[in-house]
Formats: structure tokens, sequence, C-alpha cells
């Protein structure tokens, strides 16, 4: 969650407790309504946040996967079947692909491709690799190795997914939230008319603090750049 994210974030929280120990007395039709729009925000900016935060982390331990798997299906399986088929099956028919190592630089969909094709040029010649030193099931380990190589591309891709779709799902809902906050603070100003310690305990509430290096933030209301010292100022009523 960026810093003006959060920021925001913790003004409908605020905004909530207020109205949790302060509701209008006789609140208007719509206030129901818009409480339980900012609640509802509030729950499904936590999952977001959750979201992001998870889909982030998880997508950066892919990664450090990833680079394990391609090391490991290089040097621990390709490496060896490239050595072999240069020294004893340079000229066996359909050998080529076996003969040379991946660019360790490529893709690592293009890696699983190229060792899917060095697996499909040394399966007619298993024995010869057997008898010089690959264990018995070395096309079945290489099989594991590369569809493992796979899983961590389609794992990158999900958590990359997870935590993108939390960040523009978290967009909707801090807008969604200051429609709703705007419509509450009509209402609260109205209802709380006269009462200045409520008032300026609402101001706060609802005030989205200003960000490091960024302009102060006035939340989108006029009322709260009205003075907060000396006498008290009472807002006109929406």
């Amino acid at each position: 969650m960026l810093a003006r994210q959060k920021q925001q974030y913790e003004s409908y929280l605020r905004v909530q407790d207020f109205l949790g120990q302060s509701a209008p007395p006789q609140p208007p039709a719509n206030y129901a309504v818009q409480k339980a729009t900012l609640d509802d925000v509030i729950a499904k900016l936590g999952s977001h946040s959750g979201d992001q935060s998870g889909g982030q982390k998880e997508s950066r331990a892919d990664a450090q996967r990833q680079r394990v798997s391609r090391r490991s299906l290089r040097e621990d399986h390709l490496a060896p079947i490239a050595k072999i088929a240069r020294a004893l099956l340079k000229d066996a028919p359909g050998i080529e692909r076996a003969l040379k190592m991946p660019n360790p630089q490529i893709a690592t969909l293009r890696l699983v491709g190229e060792a899917t094709g060095m697996r499909t040029s040394v399966t007619p010649y298993a024995q010869v690799f057997i008898d010089n030193g690959r264990p018995a099931d070395f096309l079945a380990q290489l099989d594991a190795a590369i569809e493992g190589l796979r899983g961590t591309v389609m794992g990158k891709a999900r958590n990359v997914g997870r935590h993108v779709g939390a960040k523009a799902g978290m967009g909707q809902e801090l807008a969604r939230g200051r429609r709703a906050v705007d419509l509450l603070d009509a209402m609260v100003t109205s209802a709380f008319k006269g009462d200045a310690d409520l008032l300026a305990k609402w101001r706060v509430a609802k005030r989205v603090q200003a960000t490091p290096g960024a302009p102060a933030a006035t939340g989108g209301t006029a009322d709260e750049n009205l003075p907060t010292t000396g006498a008290a100022v009472v807002p006109k009523a929406a």
C-alpha cells in the first residue's frame, strides 16, 4: 500500500470509529447506506492490502525459486547430457540439439523449450547416457526439473496478477470510500451544527494526513480549512 493510500485508509478507519462513538441522533435515510458502504470499503481495503503485500512477497520468492530451478536444470541435468552427447554421439542422427547447451541468459520459458527439445533428442539413446554415468531414471528427473521450472513461471505470473489486481481494487475502493465520506460529512456537519467539540473531532477524523514532501491534504471538504485555534468557528450546514 502506497503512503498516500495508507493515509486515506487510516482516515476511513477514524471516520468509522467516530461514527461508532458519535452517530447522528436523527440521521437522514441515506446515512445507513453510506455508513454500510464505508464499512464495506474498509473491509475490502484490508483484504486488498493483504493480497498486495502477500502477492509481492510471493513474487519475490518465486523469482528466487526460478533462479535456483534454472541453475539446477542447466548444471545438474542439461550439462551432463551435453557432455556425453558431444563425446559419444556427435554423429548420431537427430542428436544435434543435445550437443549444445542453451545460452544462460535466455528467457525462462525459452529455456524450458530448449530443455524439452534436448530431452526429445536424447531419448532414443537413453541407455548410452545411463552406461556413461547418468542415473537410470535420468529422463524422469529431467522431466521433473523442466516441469519444476515451468511451475515457477506460472506461480510468478499468478502472484504478479494477485498484487496488481489488489492495487487496482484498492484504488477503486478508496474512491468509493471518498464518496461515502463526502456524503457522510454533509450529514454529520448538519446533525452536529453548533457542537464545536464534536465538529472539531469530526474534522480530525476525516482529514487525510499529509505525506512527507506532499502538500497538506484537506480531504476534499471546505470545513477542514477552518481555523483550529482561538474561538471555535461553527461551519455552515451543507
